[in-house]
C-alpha cells in the first residue's frame, strides 16, 4: 500500500511500504506533489559602506525579478525591498506613465495621488524632463503635489526601457535634504535595473 510522509517543509513524498521477512522497507518513488515553503527573501544587515549596500540591494532586487514576468508583482517587490532598506523615509513606490498621465502603481506608504498629469509636480516634472529629480525642501518646489503632509524631502527617478518612458520610482522623506547624490546615483542605477523587468 502507500504511505505518505508530510515533510516539515511541506515537501509530501510518496512511498510504498514493502514487508520484507520481519523487516519493513520504505521504498522512495517519484514525488507527488512538492509544496515547498522557501523563503523568498531574507532580510539582512547592511553594514557596509553606504556605496555597498545599495549594491547589496541591487543585487537583491536582480534575484527578486529576475525569474518574474509580472510587471505588478515586479514593482511590489521593489517597493516593498527599498521600505526596508531606506531609514527616514515616509513614502515609496511608482507612479506608472498612461497617455500624458502618471498613474499611481504599488507602493509603501499612506494612500496617495492616484493621478498626476506629466509637467506637474515633482513626478510630473521628472517624466517630463526623463531625468532624476532631487528636492531638498518640497516647500520650496514650485507646484509640489503634498500627497502625504508630513514629507519634507523628496527624489523622483524615471524608468526608462528601451528608450521608451515606463514611470517614476517617488521616494518621501519627513526629514528636509534627506537625499544625497549618493543616493541618486543608486537608486537612479535600482531604477535602471527594475526598468528591464517591467517594461
Amino acid at each position: 500500500f502507500l504511505f505518505f510522509l508530510f515533510h516539515p517543509l511541506c515537501i509530501i513524498i510518496k512511498y510504498h511500504i514493502l514487508s520484507i521477512g520481519t523487516g519493513t522497507v520504505f521504498v522512495k518513488i517519484p514525488i507527488l506533489a512538492v509544496k515547498e515553503r522557501m523563503p523568498v527573501f531574507q532580510v539582512v544587515e547592511y553594514k557596509g559602506t553606504k556605496e555597498e549596500n545599495y549594491l547589496l540591494l541591487i543585487k537583491q532586487l536582480k534575484a527578486l525579478v529576475e525569474d518574474e514576468e509580472n510587471r505588478i508583482a515586479n514593482l511590489s517587490n521593489a517597493s516593498a525591498l527599498l521600505n526596508q532598506f531606506l531609514t527616514d523615509i515616509n513614502w515609496v513606490g511608482f507612479y506608472l506613465l498612461e497617455k500624458d498621465e502618471l498613474v499611481l502603481g504599488p507602493f509603501q506608504g499612506l494612500p496617495a495621488c492616484v493621478r498626476i498629469p506629466v509637467g506637474k509636480g515633482v513626478c510630473g516634472t521628472a517624466a517630463r524632463e526623463r531625468k532624476a529629480i532631487r528636492v531638498p525642501d518640497v516647500e520650496q518646489f514650485p507646484g509640489h503635489i503634498a500627497c502625504d503632509a508630513r514629507s519634507r524631502s523628496e527624489i523622483v527617478l524615471p524608468l526608462i526601457a528601451d528608450g521608451e518612458l515606463i514611470g517614476v520610482l517617488d521616494i518621501d522623506s519627513p526629514l528636509k535634504d534627506r537625499f544625497d547624490e549618493t543616493d541618486e546615483k543608486y537608486l537612479q542605477m535600482f531604477a535602471d535595473v527594475l526598468a528591464q523587468y517591467v517594461k
